[in-house]
């Protein structure tokens, strides 16, 4: 069987489009292996071109970026920045302005560049910053209250307050002064302009914001004519009797008057008196219509238990100064001319108007001293003093003051010149007697039980007083003999001098307390014996003669004390009255051709 000749096939040619295909696709793929590659070496890092505060980021990791920015923002200014209003400019500075970089959110931005949109978007913002760069305008933080003080403290001088109309004094005329508006600096209108250019990084001009402030319109006219009107009349001042009666007359009211600030006034200010130099005038008055008020006086029968008047109380009157010068302030403000003055009545402490009411009915307590045997002068005196105290009523709860009643020891008030006791020595002087009356008065009210005030032993020993230790001295105006009235009742201070017997007691009368007086006679102690005579030569005494003008008496300490102990056994007062008398020498003058014995303290004359 005949084999069918198969012939050969020819070989087909391999196809070129793969090739082709692998030769195209080969840089694509190149290339989005280096576009991964970039990525990947950026992926926690900032863009190539990204740049801000001068500083280039590129490559950075967020912290090394931080770092760098931070250094930078320490020396970062401000744009140029100023304030300016009209031809005046105030160049503003970051650090005055509190203004700081916000490092932390430009660095997140820097970060952000070519990661915020679509993968064709980030790479073709990557592209382009690589190409160009991208500069970061940096972030701001701002101090408002930094930002609005700046403002006020650079514009204050732009602050110009209105001037209104005002009414002033000139040459006794109310004249209008001239008004002005005024301007204020809107300070937050500007600081808004402010903070805009400081948020956006800019610099520039910002022109301050300044208001008018306008002129209100005020009706002078009606207060120009009272004021005026004020100044043609003066103004009377009387009290309600008719008594007594003042004036201040226009000149002296144009003296008197000043104007005040006042922003609830019409004009911003009121008229008001200078009180420094109407309060002078005003107390000139005053001592012309004082009037002390004067006690009732009253004498004590104790035959008939009867309380005789001596004298009446009567009313005294005193101006109020205060109140004078607040109605004048008053009066000048309301357009018056006429006002009541303030007169004061004042009520006698011890009223005549119901004597059963005084308490006056009894013996409470006395004291005596006896003075036989002093000289007329002194006699003389005790008697004048005595009768300083006549019908004396002292009222509940207040002070007995001797020198208030014996008033000035002088001659003028009746006393005469007698021994008294004048530092270290007797001498003649005026009131010599006036001592006993105070000691007197002091035993008085030491045995009737009263609080003692005030009391001063004598300086030395003086025999008129008995024992020692229960005398008091005075001496006008310091050294004063006070106690209190302590009962409930009025305390009448009866002095009988009986010059026969040469006797001077005090009694006092009212409503005997409900009180126990236990007295304990003086303790003596630390007696000191006088010092030598001293004789003291005196050339214009007869040859031979010698007289005695201070007597030796010892030194010595004295202590008496009381009780006063109420009906419930309760101790009132509990006195331990000290009392300290110094040695006194005999002292003698005497005249020439004398020998003083031995021993004796001599003072010859000068030759």
């Amino acid at each position: 069987m005949a084999q069918a000749l198969t012939l050969p096939q020819p070989r087909s040619r391999p196809s070129a489009w793969p090739l082709v295909f692998i030769w195209l696709l080969a840089p694509v793929l190149l290339a989005i292996l280096a576009v991964a590659q970039f990525e990947l070496n950026y992926v926690d890092r900032i863009y190539p071109g990204v740049q801000a505060l001068g500083v280039d980021l590129s490559g950075m990791t967020q912290e090394e970026a931080l770092i760098a920015l931070e250094e930078a923002a320490a020396e970062y200014d401000l744009p140029p920045l100023a304030l300016r209003h009209g031809d005046q400019v105030w160049p503003l500075t970051g650090e005055e302005l509190g203004v700081e970089v916000d490092v932390e959110q430009l660095v997140a931005q820097a970060f952000a560049v070519g990661r915020t949109g679509d993968p064709w978007q980030n790479l073709a913002t990557q592209w382009e910053t690589f190409r160009r760069g991208e500069r970061i305008t940096p972030l701001l933080r701002v101090q408002p209250g930094a930002v609005t003080q700046v403002i006020e403290t650079r514009t204050a001088s732009l602050n110009r307050p209105v001037i209104l109309p005002r009414l002033a004094l000139s040459d006794l005329q109310v004249v209008m002064t001239e008004s002005r508006p005024g301007q204020v600096v809107d300070v937050e209108a500007t600081k808004i302009a402010v903070m805009e250019r400081l948020e956006s990084g800019r610099g520039g001009v910002v022109d301050v914001v300044v208001r008018e402030l306008p002129v209100s319109e005020t009706d002078l006219e009606t207060k120009l004519a009272s004021i005026q009107a004020l100044l043609e009349q003066p103004i009377v001042l009387a009290d309600p009797s008719g008594d007594y009666q003042f004036a201040l007359d226009p000149a002296t009211l144009y003296s008197l008057l000043e104007t005040q600030e006042d922003p609830s006034a019409a004009a911003g200010v009121r008229f008001e008196i200078r009180e420094d130099a109407l309060r002078p005038i005003v107390e000139g008055w005053a001592e012309q219509v004082a009037r002390p008020p004067l006690d009732a006086r009253f004498d004590f029968d104790p035959n008939t238990n009867t309380l005789i008047e001596l004298s009446p109380g009567v009313e005294g009157y005193a101006l109020d100064v205060d109140a004078t010068i607040a109605a004048i302030a008053e009066a000048i403000r309301n357009g018056e001319h006429r006002i009541t003055l303030p007169v004061k009545v004042i009520q006698p402490a011890v009223p005549s108007n119901n004597p059963q009411a005084l308490g006056i009915k009894e013996l409470i307590s006395e004291g005596t001293t006896k003075f036989k045997g002093s000289s007329a002068a002194r006699v003389k005196n005790i008697e004048v003093a005595a009768s300083k105290f006549v019908g004396v009523v002292i009222p509940p709860g207040e002070v007995f003051s001797f020198n208030k009643y014996v008033g000035d020891i002088t001659a003028a008030n009746g006393f005469e010149d007698s021994l008294i006791i004048s530092g270290n020595t007797t001498a003649v002087g005026v009131g010599g007697g006036v001592c006993q009356v105070s000691t007197t008065v002091f035993r008085a009210a030491w045995f009737g039980g009263f609080p003692l005030v005030e009391r001063w032993a004598h300086g030395y020993v003086v025999s008129w007083y008995g024992k020692p230790g229960l005398d008091a001295t005075i001496f006008t105006p310091t050294v004063d003999f006070k106690f209190r009235n302590t009962t409930e009742n009025y305390l009448l201070i009866k002095p009988i001098v009986d010059k026969k017997k040469g006797i001077l007691t005090f009694q006092f009368y009212g409503t005997k307390p409900d009180w126990t007086v236990e007295t304990e006679a003086p303790v003596y102690s630390n007696r000191v014996a006088p010092p030598p005579p001293l004789y003291i030569e005196d050339p214009e005494l007869p040859a031979g003669k010698v007289v005695q003008f201070d007597w030796a008496v010892e030194g010595l300490n004295a202590v008496a004390k009381r009780r006063v102990i109420a009906a419930d056994g309760t101790v009132l007062v509990n006195d331990v009255l000290k009392s300290r008398y110094r040695p006194w020498q005999a002292k003698y003058r005497f005249g020439p051709g004398f020998q003083p014995p031995a021993g004796a303290e001599v003072k010859w004359a000068k030759r």
